[in-house]
């Protein structure tokens, strides 16, 4: 347990603490509210972006702005409704034993989601590279990241293009020659050893499960792979083909890596296991990772502080 997961706690307590003291009635109330208005403003920014575009002219911002400004509003409007109900209930329902302690349990709900928005938050701001290398060595922060994904999904239409650049999660279909500019360069990444180890138990897990055989970890390819990994963070790219139209099979080659067959998984994102759950979720690099055809790996980290995990894995068949 790090410093990260200690404020994580110290949150979530607060949280609790703050649950008992406003009481169940309200407690729950609020929360109501607050998932009222994230789901009208998810249904209905639209609409607001449509109007306000006849006024005013925001570009990429225009979706983000609606959407806050839609949540807002209907925050307010849930509100009044709200203070309306509370007025019938008497005072000392509010100050009851029962209310207090009850309180606790949407005390608990804001505690978990106030750790995961900090958790997501700590691995995506421009912080110093040391509190994001504690954030993914945390015991729960990379677990609690992991459970902003599906909002983070939900919500891509609406910020996606306001926010391409700080991309928290990226993959390529392993057989495409798409080429993702990344709008940053970062020259002084660290190899994280421990984390290729970690997904090279990830990746034999995933075999076990369908009987296959465990691949075994290659020196050969792991330097290619970390090669590949720091030089799209020194040029701005994410892709399997490099700037100088080598693709995987060149790059093996060029490092005396022979082969019969041979694959790439390419992941930038926050976290390990994000990294490894959006692989194992994308069908072609699913496939790689469960071919039985590969059984050598070689897997390259590159740890670029807030921009995220640069992986790079590389199969090939066995000995």
């Amino acid at each position: 347990m790090n410093w990260v997961d200690v404020s994580l706690l110290v949150i979530f307590l607060i949280a609790l603490w703050a649950g008992y003291y406003r009481g169940f009635l309200l407690g729950t109330l609020d929360l109501l509210i607050w998932t009222a208005s994230l789901v009208v403003a998810y249904v209905c920014y639209s609409y607001t972006a449509g109007f306000l575009d006849r006024f005013v002219n925001w570009g990429v911002w225009m979706q983000p702005a609606s959407f806050l400004i839609t949540m807002v509003l209907a925050r307010v409007i849930f509100g009044l409704i709200a203070r309306l109900i509370m007025r019938q209930i008497p005072e000392q329902e509010h100050q009851s034993s029962a209310n207090r302690f009850l309180g606790m349990i949407p005390g608990a709900v804001n505690g978990w989601i106030a750790c995961i928005i900090v958790s997501a938050l700590l691995l995506a701001l421009p912080l110093r590279d040391s509190i994001n290398t504690e954030t993914r060595d945390s015991k729960w922060a990379t677990e609690l990241a992991m459970q902003s994904e599906w909002v983070n999904k939900k919500l891509a239409p609406v910020f996606d293009e306001a926010v391409r650049h700080t991309m928290n999660s990226l993959t390529v279909h392993p057989a495409s020659d798409e080429t993702v500019p990344l709008g940053f360069t970062y020259d002084k990444p660290e190899i994280r050893p421990f984390l290729e180890a970690k997904m090279l138990e990830l990746v034999n897990n995933e075999r076990a499960k369908e009987g296959l055989q465990p691949v075994v970890a290659d020196p050969l390819l792991t330097k290619v792979a970390r090669i590949h990994s720091r030089d799209m963070f020194a040029r701005g790219y994410f892709a399997h083909m490099n700037p100088d139209g080598k693709d995987p099979f060149d790059r093996m080659r060029a490092n005396n890596v022979k082969f019969t067959a041979a694959g790439e998984n390419l992941a930038l994102a926050q976290t390990l296991e994000i990294a490894h759950t959006n692989l194992m979720n994308s069908p072609g690099h699913r496939a790689n990772i469960m071919n039985p055809a590969f059984g050598r790996l070689g897997i390259g980290i590159l740890d670029g502080g807030f921009y995220g995990l640069m992986i790079s894995q590389e199969f090939r068949n066995p000995e």
